[in-house]
């Protein structure tokens, strides 16, 4: 099932901005530690009173997002007194990770698919190849698993206009693009283009390590988000579009 968490409705309990940060912070200690932590330690480490990250502590449990436990020292010449140690949740981990891979999948995202559109709207066909020689150089780049999917999609249509392909409203591309937004529809048109780049040898010795690039899009295409999802879905049909309009 495919993921439609977006920073804004994420939380699946009502959070203010001060309980989100609080918890984010209460992650990173936790991760450091890798053990429950004592509210004295984690009002320490965020620079709070331990009253302050106390009740705050509460609160997140009554809200789900964190626990507590009583834990007696494992050392001690006594017989030990126990103390409240808290620790989040595993929906609260799942959910911060979900976020750190949402913000990682917008990393770069405006400026690259600023540059690509400028770049096709602004160059004359016989300036295409330029284009899609830096996207193919950039291809073995660490890139965020959206950039990577609008980088290789660009390529592959780029590298269909060598074709006999046409791109029209009515080829089966086209249609593709026109069908409800998923990642299946998007497996697809990356399938379509390629096999079709293929047939053409001229186009295909121009692609290179086309099965490397490909592997990686599958990949990438696979951890995008829903919103991540619909921006390549719409960023597609926009290179779809300025690659339709007559040669100058």
């Amino acid at each position: 099932m495919e993921n439609k968490a977006t920073e804004k409705d994420s939380f699946p309990v009502k959070l203010t901005f001060r309980q989100k940060a609080f918890l984010s912070k209460l992650l990173d200690v936790y991760r450091e530690m890798q053990a429950p932590l004592h509210y004295s330690v984690i009002a320490e480490r965020l620079g709070l009173s331990s009253s302050t990250a106390y009740d705050m502590l509460r609160l997140l449990e009554q809200k789900g997002m964190v626990i507590s436990e009583y834990v007696t020292p494992k050392v001690t010449s006594g017989p030990g007194r126990s103390s409240i140690h808290f620790s989040p949740t595993a929906k609260t981990i799942d959910l911060f990770s979900l976020l750190a891979g949402e913000r990682h999948e917008q990393e770069g995202w405006d400026d690259v698919k600023a540059h690509i559109l400028a770049s096709l709207s602004q160059g004359k066909a016989s300036e295409y190849e330029d284009i899609l020689r830096e996207l193919l150089a950039r291809m073995p780049e660490a890139r965020s698993p959206l950039v990577h999917c609008a980088e290789v999609i660009t390529a592959l249509l780029l590298s269909l206009r060598g074709t006999k392909h046409t791109f029209g409203r009515r080829t089966p591309a086209r249609i593709i693009l026109d069908a409800r937004v998923g990642k299946l529809g998007m497996s697809i048109l990356g399938g379509l283009a390629l096999g079709l780049c293929l047939a053409d040898r001229r186009v295909q010795q121009r692609l290179g390590n086309y099965q490397e690039y490909t592997e990686k899009y599958e990949a990438s295409l696979q951890e995008l988000s829903r919103d991540s999802l619909v921006k390549l879905h719409q960023f597609t049909r926009e290179v779809w579009d300025i690659l339709k309009a007559p040669s100058r």
